[in-house]
């Protein structure tokens, strides 16, 4: 998986364990307003000026599909990167890859798509929005159509991709609070961050993943037919 993620310098090590640590942080970042989501407070943050359409279009359903799922598979999924779990506990990787299949295809991913309609932005994030959300869930699928086949060559590759594009809305937040710096329009910084946060990302993944990979170990193949 990009050389495993492991076994590599101890610099790319670091930067390995800082990106999760990031998500983490961001993640729990974003989970701490849920106390005005439940019940939807109108008046605060991201809901603001959503009460017209909220639970009228369906929004809602949506909303918290994605708001409890998204989190859910940005922590799943940074354990699975481990390359100690899938060495060690070759079926909790399995095991916990289904969950994270599971949440990011009947949740996350739709969820994402119903608020892409709503967001920020207008059209251009709209059209942002709904192409990660597609772009995920096809990531995701092909990931899991490659570990049923045994190719764990093009699984690693496909799940790598699925994270780094759940990891955009931690890379969202991080680019338009560096924008807003710009004194640019509110409006625009976030377009701006909405695009470059899964494109710049999705670019540079592009350019690693022209290494070698390593071959299948049969630990991995066992763990798939257990």
């Amino acid at each position: 998986m990009m050389r495993e993620f492991i076994g590599q310098p101890t610099p790319w090590r670091l930067l390995k364990w800082w990106a999760l640590a990031m998500a983490f942080w961001i993640g729990w970042r974003i989970l701490t307003p849920f106390p005005h989501y439940l019940p939807p407070d109108f008046g605060f943050g991201f809901l603001r000026n959503k009460s017209e359409y909220f639970y009228r279009s369906g929004y809602f359903v949506g909303f918290y599909l994605h708001i409890f799922a998204a989190p859910t598979a940005l922590f799943i999924g940074g354990f699975q990167m481990s390359g100690t779990i899938r060495r060690r506990w070759p079926r909790l990787h399995r095991h916990a890859g289904q969950v994270y299949v599971a949440i990011v295809l009947l949740a996350a991913a739709p969820g994402g798509l119903v608020m892409a309609t709503k967001s920020f932005g207008g059209w251009s994030t709209t059209i942002c929005f709904s192409a990660i959300a597609l772009t995920t869930w096809l990531a995701t699928f092909l990931g899991w159509r490659a570990a049923i086949r045994f190719d764990f060559r093009a699984h690693a590759l496909w799940m790598i991709r699925s994270y780094v594009l759940m990891m955009s809305a931690v890379f969202l937040r991080l680019g338009h609070f560096a924008l807003l710096r710009t004194g640019w329009s509110l409006e625009l910084t976030y377009q701006i961050a909405a695009w470059a946060s899964w494109l710049l990302p999705m670019l540079v993944l592009e350019i690693l993943v022209r290494q070698p990979f390593q071959a299948d170990t049969p630990s991995r193949r066992s763990a798939w037919k257990g």
